[in-house]
């Protein structure tokens, strides 16, 4: 028996599935009222669905992949595990309760796993489905501010360019929510919204971090004769 498990983040939008979640996207103070978010779950399906909830911590790397790690106590998760009647929302609440006197942002994943139930049909089918969508939770302090340096660029292949990201701030950057603004002695170019979105390969900065992008620029724009200012 196989077990397909289909991952949905933030930057993903599927709505073909049996369930969505919303929000997608939230930002949380450390402590007070706006510590906490509702996540809704819609089952659109014509069957009961069961999810659990779960919390990691997220890290980015250089390179731009994500690393995940179980988080048990920053979270408090009002229910873990529940069941949605078909065509029905259920509301979850999604507090901070980790340290309130944080200085830099943190951000997170919160997990809303699929749980299979119904073993007859996986075993009949030779093949289970689960969905799994991984939300984005940013906890900011009052004050943090995000600062972005552009260290390095380069031609990575026609029409695209590698540019090294440095975010010497206290707040992450999500990069897709920006303005791009590339200039070279004729002309600019304006990367924003949707387009900037297709366009480019990372999303989002954490502080005190690296990363590498990729994104898709005219190749009348070179890298060695423009310049590239990114507007947040």
């Amino acid at each position: 028996m196989r077990f397909l498990i289909i991952f949905l983040t933030c930057f993903w939008s599927l709505h073909s599935y049996a369930f969505q979640v919303q929000p997608m996207v939230a930002e949380l103070k450390p402590s007070g009222s706006n510590s906490q978010q509702r996540i809704r779950v819609m089952n659109n399906s014509n069957d009961p669905l069961t999810i659990e909830l779960t919390a990691f911590d997220l890290e980015i790397n250089k390179a731009g992949d994500e690393e995940l790690k179980l988080n048990e106590e920053d979270f408090l998760i009002i229910p873990m595990t529940t069941i949605v009647q078909p065509g029905k929302t259920q509301s979850v609440l999604v507090r901070y309760i980790g340290d309130p006197a944080i200085s830099v942002s943190k951000s997170y994943r919160i997990a809303v796993d699929q749980v299979p139930v119904d073993i007859n049909e996986i075993k009949q089918s030779g093949v289970g489905m689960s969905v799994s969508f991984r939300t984005l939770f940013n906890v900011v302090p009052e004050q943090a501010t995000a600062k972005l340096l552009v260290k390095e660029k380069q031609l990575e292949q026609a029409g695209v360019w590698k540019i090294l990201l440095e975010n010497e701030g206290d707040k992450f950057i999500r990069l897709s929510q920006a303005k791009w603004l590339f200039k070279n002695q004729e002309e600019q170019l304006l990367l924003e919204g949707e387009e900037l979105s297709k366009a480019l390969s990372g999303k989002l900065l954490l502080p005190h971090s690296e990363r590498e992008v990729t994104i898709e620029v005219p190749a009348k724009f070179s890298p060695q004769n423009s310049q590239l200012e990114v507007l947040f």
